[in-house]
């Protein structure tokens, strides 16, 4: 038998649908975009770390004795255009797939096409990968 407060746990967790946030994403490309190519490597990785410490959504949710996902809620799986940039058709596939799909909103897909796709497409830094 499992506690009322597990049962609410677990409906939650079975309610929440798998999607793409794009709040990393957002906020990596903020911070590459403030940092210049002439820094080195390992200090531009550093700085971006924080940047993404200190701006990211925190998620609690009520009921949790363990805190914390890896996206801004349940479910929300962030993107990492330093490693990979997803194109939108990147974005339907994601959300077509049939064992897990993603949901890409159409929040997100505007994201990655107004702000996202660009900068990857834009940046020439040497030390980065955010270029396309």
């Amino acid at each position: 038998m499992i506690s009322d407060r597990v049962a609410r746990l677990r409906q939650h967790s079975l309610d929440a649908r798998p999607r793409i946030s794009t709040e990393r994403a957002e906020l990596m490309t903020e911070v590459y975009r403030q940092n210049t190519c002439l820094m080195s490597a390992p200090l531009r990785r550093a700085l971006s770390f924080q940047y993404l410490m200190e701006h990211k959504t925190i998620c609690i949710n009520p009921d949790e004795l363990i805190v914390g996902e890896k996206g801004p809620a349940p479910k929300a799986t962030p993107t990492y255009p330093e490693l990979c940039c997803h194109s939108l058709q990147d974005l339907d596939l994601l959300d077509s797939r049939e064992k897990i799909p993603f949901t890409a909103s159409p929040q997100a897909r505007s994201v990655y096409h107004d702000t996202i796709i660009p900068f990857c497409r834009v940046a020439r830094c040497a030390i980065c990968s955010f270029r396309k």
